[in-house]
């Protein structure tokens, strides 16, 4: 009798002790996120590009990695940029923010953001704009809420994505 109950004893102290485990585990993962980053690309003229994060923060902006590169992406004037998010950044919202400049003065740019909230993985960005100005640059976003100076709610970006164009005579 004292073998069975030392038996139990034994095997209910198991069983506690991997319930602990495994949710101490589930709660890094949630804290934390996978410790493998999402990556987007930026396919144009028959040139892919896997882009890692240039900055990557957790939910509250007190733990990021160190800084990346920006990606460079060969582009030309008349074929768009396909730009492909994983499925892990399409979770969420995001947003892509193409640049654009008039290549005679650079110093002036423009951008216009997306903010997408529909789950799509995929957009294509025009490589000129209607404006005549060409593609110089897309940055890709995923926001959360922070708190500013002044303790107000606002959105800052705790992942980008860069992607620096080449134009292509």
């Amino acid at each position: 009798m004292k073998m069975k109950l030392a038996a139990l004893a034994v095997v209910l102290v198991l069983t506690a002790a991997a319930m602990v485990g495994f949710i101490a585990w589930q709660l890094r993962e949630y804290r934390e996120g996978p410790k493998e980053r999402p990556e987007i690309s930026a396919f144009t003229h028959g040139t892919l590009v896997r882009v890692a994060p240039l900055l990557y923060c957790d939910r509250t902006l007190t733990d990021c990695d160190p800084p990346g590169r920006i990606a460079e992406l060969p582009v030309n004037s008349i074929e768009p940029v396909q730009l492909s998010v994983d499925g892990q950044i399409a979770k969420g919202p995001w947003s892509v923010k193409p640049v654009y400049a008039d290549l005679t003065d650079p110093s002036i740019k423009y951008a216009d953001e997306t903010i997408h909230r529909d789950h799509r993985t995929a957009v294509t960005v025009p490589t000129v704009n209607d404006s005549g100005r060409k593609l110089v640059g897309i940055e890709v976003s995923v926001p959360t809420v922070g708190v500013n100076e002044l303790g107000e709610q606002v959105f800052r970006a705790r992942a980008i994505w860069s992607v620096a164009t080449v134009w292509k005579n």
